[in-house]
């Protein structure tokens, strides 16, 4: 009896202990200070990260059809060209439409050209295509077509939505495979963090492409979500926003 009573006595000392540990908090706030890959979609304040930086995703521009000149256009957007001889570059162009002309297609190019001719380490493109899942085959022949124009010199990156990771017709992801060079999963949507995001994550590997996952500053990350024990997993991007710093 006396020995049951102590064991009483010590389970319950260990399990008040525990209680009064400290938690981890389930999510953090992401602060551009722990990464070191960027998007940067305009006139970003300087800060001491960028200047640390490995790698930015730079806005250059979108393409869209317009209907006044009844032809797609490329609209620069963005910064301008800069010399970041310490970076990687990856030139970011945003597209509505997938049925690009010749003009857009050599717009592209020789902005490529343009930063590299400036002494920066530019990687290649990425392309932004909010693609409905159902439809990426479509998206993949496009990408297809852009990699074989595209000199062989540059590699071809592209954004990619949550709803992606749940895709599974093997002959559109072998497309993908064959010619992106990576992913870079959004788990934001304008500058807010989309709650559950980790349950889409769980499904990427599956995928067998490349990838990256991509923050929004200021926005949450699920702590419990934080490991990707995974060949494919690349690291992180986090997007740049110009309402705080």
């Amino acid at each position: 009896m006396l020995k049951s009573l102590k064991t009483i006595i010590y389970v319950l000392f260990v399990f008040g202990l525990n209680a009064c540990q400290p938690t981890q908090s389930a999510t953090s706030t992401i602060d551009a200070k722990n990464f070191d890959s960027f998007w940067i979609w305009g006139e970003i304040q300087s800060a001491p990260y960028l200047s640390k930086a490995k790698e930015l995703y730079i806005l250059q521009g979108e393409i869209r059809y317009s209907k006044q000149r009844r032809s797609s256009i490329l609209t620069p957007q963005g910064v301008s060209i800069l010399k970041l001889p310490h970076q990687k570059i990856w030139l970011v162009f945003r597209t509505h439409h997938l049925d690009w002309n010749e003009q857009n297609y050599q717009a592209v190019f020789k902005r490529l050209e343009h930063w590299n001719n400036h002494g920066n380490q530019v990687q290649g493109i990425q392309i932004d295509f909010d693609s409905r899942t159902n439809n990426l085959k479509e998206y993949a022949l496009f990408l297809e077509k852009l990699r074989k124009e595209l000199p062989a010199h540059y590699q071809l990156s592209i954004t990619g939505l949550l709803d992606w990771t749940n895709f599974k017709d093997q002959n559109t992801l072998n497309i993908l495979k064959n010619n992106i060079d990576e992913l870079v999963i959004q788990t934001y949507q304008g500058t807010n963090t989309i709650p559950n995001y980790p349950e889409y994550l769980k499904h990427v590997s599956a995928m067998q492409l490349p990838y990256k996952i991509g923050f929004v500053q200021h926005g949450l990350r699920q702590n419990n979500a934080n490991d990707f024990d995974d060949p494919n997993f690349k690291g992180y991007v986090v997007f740049l926003v110009r309402s705080k710093t």
